[in-house]
């Protein structure tokens, strides 16, 4: 058994999310989406969270946590 997802397409769909796709590659996992239910459901889980990318703190603005 190995770790790898369930379509190849998978893995494009955060780099589809985050704008990081050329236009080739966006029109073919579009039409993609439209026949695969599995990376259709991944893309409306993942779809918030770049949303939420604002949200996170700057680099160096929290102060080290050190227990």
């Amino acid at each position: 058994m190995t770790d790898e997802p369930p379509c190849t397409y998978t893995t494009a769909i955060a780099a589809l999310l985050l704008g990081a796709l050329g236009p080739r590659e966006r029109q073919d996992l579009e039409v993609h989406l439209r026949q695969c239910p599995t990376c259709l459901g991944e893309l409306v889980l993942l779809a918030p969270l770049p949303g939420l990318l604002h949200r996170a703190a700057p680099p160096g603005s929290c102060p080290r946590w050190d227990p």
